[in-house]
């Protein structure tokens, strides 16, 4: 195992917690609520993933080795559209849309987008194309750390039954996740399905436990067999996958 590669992913690793430390340290110090603490954490979590960007176009003089290209032709008839991804993001529906923050459509928005962008930039975009070399290692690598960067959640105020099964959930979607990038060379479709994926849940109710643990089971049993489904795309070579 390289040392140069467990250096630079321990590196990459430690920037976003750090960066997401600081977003939530700044919402508890400041004690900033609604619109003031949406707008804090996604300056922040937007500086994290420029942050990244601004190293590797000094470095690289390009952002195609992170994925910034155009996905390969004729792969998204293999993920199945990602429909499963967006049965997934929309089940939070179930609990309705949460009416009395219309105003914040926008923040919301934004800064879902960063969230999106921030994480597959470090955890598919770096960390996952560090490994690509060995596809099994990379997508392991970088779907535990993405599972346990959930960890953080505990010092957000969550029990720790929840953050543990946020953490398989997180697991299992970086698996998927790990197997888009991987495929497409891409990380857009990455960035766009997280991003909507915690946009719907940001902007809905969480309901009651008995309804959210119907919905959660659902959402993990349909990412389940969409990752199931998926392993079988680690062996796709040659003439089996598709030209750029």
């Amino acid at each position: 195992m390289s040392k140069h590669l467990v250096r630079n992913t321990v590196l990459a690793t430690v920037t976003v917690l750090l960066f997401y430390f600081a977003q939530g340290a700044a919402v508890v110090m400041g004690q900033l609520e609604g619109l003031k603490a949406i707008t804090a954490q996604a300056a922040i979590i937007w500086s994290c993933a420029l942050v990244a960007i601004a190293f590797f176009l000094v470095k690289d003089h390009s952002l195609r080795g992170l994925g910034f290209q155009k996905p390969v032709s004729g792969m998204a008839t293999r993920f199945l559209y990602y429909v499963p991804l967006i049965i997934v993001a929309l089940a939070a529906f179930a609990g309705g849309i949460m009416s009395d923050d219309s105003g914040l459509f926008i923040p919301n928005l934004i800064f879902t987008l960063g969230i999106g962008l921030t994480e597959e930039l470090y955890f598919r975009g770096i960390i996952c194309n560090m490994w690509k070399e060995k596809e099994t290692k990379a997508i392991i690598i970088s779907s535990v750390l993405f599972g346990m960067s959930h960890l953080l959640n505990v010092m957000g105020g969550a029990g720790l039954a929840e953050t543990l099964l946020q953490m398989a959930f997180a697991f299992t979607y970086g698996v998927v996740m790990a197997f888009v990038i991987l495929r497409t060379k891409s990380i857009w479709p990455c960035i766009l399905l997280h991003a909507f994926h915690d946009f719907c849940g940001f902007i809905t109710n969480e309901g009651d436990m008995k309804l959210n643990i119907i919905v959660g089971t659902i959402q993990f049993a349909v990412l389940l067999a969409y990752c199931i489904y998926l392993v079988r795309l680690i062996t796709w070579r040659g003439t089996d996958e598709p030209s750029e």
